[in-house]
């Protein structure tokens, strides 16, 4: 909640009053879409954790916020997700609220990577509760370094919402880059606030191709798909250009 206030307050003194009534009331809606949304699925994903209240200390490491459900759903419209075959990973799953979301739909397996010890045992709780309800019945909450975690070979479709910088990102990265080499295949990175470092500190021109910019609560989600091997061909067609919907004003 401090940092919700925090960023209105910084909306204030950067744009005014009327910019910062529309940040409120999107925080707002946001809120109660959590409440709601919880409630129906019995599991709790939306408390805001600092790093140093889950023991970590490393600052590339980001303090866990969970993603909106509208971001999701909004940003999986543009995900052409192949019934039982594609596999979803979660990289900073935080309580599992991503997971939960992808596993509703028909996603062979669905992954979430946490480094957080006190995380991943809610986001499993929260997994057991949501269970029954789910369409995709193969989901995990490992409890692993992703800078140590070899992206699978079977993963299709990454999400990931700012979870670190710096060293950390690099290396995930590096890691993402490795998993593709070894096994060339169409990959669909969901990136929600990657403008706020992603895009800045690597240089993913070399191996993504943007696909889609889509405005939402947290400031924006980028889609990007794997570029082609020379002489490769995607599902029977060559990459899609980049296509920026209209901005949301908040």
């Amino acid at each position: 909640m401090n940092t919700v206030l925090g960023n209105i307050l910084k909306r204030f003194q950067t744009e005014g009053v009327s910019s910062a009534l529309r940040l409120m009331g999107a925080r707002i809606g946001s809120l109660l879409r959590s409440a709601i949304e919880d409630r129906r699925r019995g599991v709790s994903t939306a408390r805001e954790l600092k790093d140093r209240a889950l023991g970590i200390t490393d600052l590339s490491n980001h303090w866990y916020v969970a993603t909106d459900y509208q971001t999701f759903r909004r940003a999986m419209k543009h995900v052409d997700i192949r019934p039982g075959e594609d596999v979803f990973v979660d990289i900073g799953a935080g309580m599992g609220r991503m997971v939960l979301l992808a596993a509703e739909l028909p996603f062979r397996k669905v992954l979430g990577v946490e480094f957080s010890r006190q995380l991943t045992d809610i986001g499993r709780e929260n997994l057991r509760a949501a269970l029954p309800g789910l369409a995709c019945k193969d989901v995990e909450l490992i409890l692993a370094d992703a800078t140590q975690w070899p992206v699978p070979h079977d993963a299709t479709v990454l999400f990931l919402f700012n979870p670190f910088d710096g060293e950390v990102l690099a290396k995930v990265c590096a890691n993402i880059r490795q998993s593709l080499a070894e096994a060339p295949r169409k990959l669909t990175i969901v990136y929600v606030r990657s403008e706020k470092f992603f895009e800045k500190e690597i240089a993913w021109q070399e191996w993504l191709l943007r696909t889609h910019e889509i405005p939402c609560v947290e400031g924006r989600v980028a889609i990007y798909e794997s570029k082609l091997l020379p002489g490769a061909v995607r599902n029977g067609r060559p990459g899609r250009a980049a296509k920026p919907e209209p901005a949301e004003i908040l």
